[in-house]
């Protein structure tokens, strides 16, 4: 068994993680993440950890996300560090810190894994998220649950129309022809999957002059180029924002649908705005009492399994999602999760589903069990030591 420093800061999962832990057997001992750790450097905060480090020993330090001052205090004590990525984009894999030979970084995009590697990431591995399908399945349904919850479909997730609207915000500053052509773009990648068309076609051209108006910038040795940048952060918002307002408008119009995001006041479609729902308390109970809970995949992800989906299934709900190649990894379509590929393939699926019973509750306690078997915190932490360990 090992000894584990586990770095906390405002995360999700991270009490799920540090009961796997402990009921692996494994010592833990936790300490924050201040402000200055989110840093890329500040040497007061590095010194700091090193000295926790001499102090604890730990034989690994983990964290939800990678963090380069941590990255540093672990390289300069020989102290293995494991970082296990669940946003994205995340710009700071990027950093050239993830090179040091005491990282083991876990990412679940399949699509990233590849790409990091290519750029001589040898520190970089493909980890899937998990969940803890026992808390979720054990928090109680009452009667006021199921007036407030039960639904044919359900969608909890942000509409990205709230915050951060860098597209907006570029073309204020853009000329008509980088507007028009970044417009076009967008549009060709809507209800596309599996296919990044966007940075393929972000040109030298295109790149500078959207530079000229938003400049970003990266630190010397980052592992991607300024289209990579462009395209995660700024046209990859645009498009999940397209995707999930014309799903819920779709949807909404022909079904009973709640919505779940950040907005409680905004108005898609026929949908029931409930507001922001709280993800230890109220997301169990939404994914339970729905008939069909909704996954429409942030563009940024492009083959990997978002959190969404894996709690959606963690909690013994039925998943209907878009097309994303990680699934075919650990799942079976029609089985343990049902996916479209186009809006017209989604409306009649949906429809099938809510009409077919038995086959949705078959498939509902498949992914379920599936879970339980495969995709626990447990499972995914030996899976990560067995490599960092190796």
């Amino acid at each position: 068994m090992y000894h584990i420093l586990m770095i906390t800061w405002m995360c999700f999962g991270q009490d799920d993680l540090y009961q796997a832990f402990l009921r692996l057997g494994h010592k833990v001992s936790t300490l924050p993440l201040p402000e200055e750790g989110h840093k890329r450097v500040d040497e007061e905060y590095i010194a700091g950890l090193k000295q926790e480090l001499d102090s604890l020993k730990p034989d690994f330090v983990f964290t939800f996300n990678f963090f380069t001052t941590i990255a540093q205090a672990c390289r300069d004590k020989g102290c293995r560090y494991i970082s296990w990525i669940y946003d994205s984009p995340y710009s700071k894999m990027l950093y050239p810190e993830v090179l040091y030979e005491t990282n083991y970084v876990f990412v679940f995009d399949s699509y990233m894994c590849d790409h990091m590697r290519k750029q001589g990431a040898e520190t970089v591995y493909y980890a899937p998220l998990a969940v803890n399908p026992q808390r979720m399945c054990s928090v109680p349904i009452t009667e006021e649950d199921r007036e407030r919850y039960e639904v044919d479909i359900s969608f909890v997730g942000a509409l990205y129309n709230e915050k951060y609207r860098f597209f907006e915000r570029l073309c204020s500053k853009s000329d008509p022809y980088t507007i028009g052509y970044l417009e076009a773009l967008i549009m060709a990648q809507t209800d596309v999957y599996g296919y990044d068309i966007m940075e393929k076609c972000l040109t030298k051209d295109i790149v500078e002059r959207i530079e000229r108006s938003m400049p970003y910038e990266t630190p010397e040795g980052f592992l991607a180029p300024a289209s990579h940048i462009y395209s995660n952060y700024y046209l990859a918002r645009k498009v999940t924002e397209i995707e999930r307002t014309f799903m819920v408008e779709m949807l909404s119009e022909k079904f009973q649908m709640y919505l779940y995001t950040l907005d409680e006041n905004v108005k898609v479609g026929r949908a029931v705005n409930k507001g922001k729902a709280v993800y230890m308390v109220d997301m169990p109970k939404i994914f339970r009492l729905s008939k069909i809970n909704m996954n429409v995949t942030g563009k940024s992800i492009h083959t990997g399994i978002p959190l969404r989906a894996m709690d959606i299934m963690g909690c013994g709900g039925f998943l209907l999602t878009n097309f994303q190649e990680d699934f075919f990894r650990h799942f079976e379509p029609d089985v343990d999760f049902v996916y479209y590929t186009s809006f017209e393939e989604m409306l009649d699926k949906a429809a099938y589903y809510l009409s077919h019973d038995e086959e949705r509750e078959k498939i509902r306690r498949s992914a379920l069990d599936r879970m339980m078997r495969e995709h626990t915190f447990e499972v995914r932490i030996n899976e990560m030591f067995q490599i960092a360990a190796g």
